[in-house]
C-alpha cells in the first residue's frame, strides 16, 4: 500500500478536510508502529504538537495526526522501529488491520487483571 510517504504531505484538501489518503497512511502508520511493540499499550505521538514527546495509544495517535499532521520531516520512522524506508514497504503483511492492534491489547489488559486477582 505505503510505496512511500508522500501522504504525509497531503493532509487536507482544498476544502480543509483530511484527505482519505492521508486517513489510510494513519492507520498503517498506527498499524507499523504498534506491530513493533512487545506488551506496551502506548507510542510516542510523532503529531506536530506532540513531536514524540507524549505518548498515546492507537485511537489518541490517529485522532493527533489527522488534527495535527505529522512533525516535520518525519518519513523516517525511526522512534517507531523503522531503519529505512523499505521497512515500511516490507511490512505490508505483518498485520492486516487495526483490529490485531486492539485484540492485543485485550489480551494484555485480561492478563493484568487475572494476575492481580491471583496475587
Amino acid at each position: 500500500m505505503m510505496d512511500d510517504c508522500s501522504w504525509i504531505d497531503r493532509r487536507v484538501d482544498d476544502g480543509g478536510f483530511v484527505t482519505n489518503e492521508f486517513k489510510e497512511g494513519v492507520q498503517f502508520f498506527v498499524r507499523f508502529a504498534f506491530s513493533r511493540l512487545k506488551a506496551k499499550l502506548e507510542i510516542k505521538c510523532p503529531c506536530s504538537k506532540c513531536k514524540c514527546r507524549k505518548w498515546g495509544n492507537p485511537e489518541v495517535v490517529s485522532v493527533h495526526l489527522c488534527n495535527h499532521g505529522f512533525m516535520n520531516n518525519y518519513y523516517t520512522w525511526y522512534v517507531h522501529g523503522e531503519t529505512s524506508n523499505n521497512t515500511v514497504r516490507n511490512f505490508e503483511g505483518e498485520s492486516s488491520n487495526m483490529e490485531f492492534v486492539r485484540n492485543d491489547i485485550d489480551a494484555i489488559y485480561r492478563e493484568m487483571v487475572v494476575d492481580a486477582m491471583d496475587a
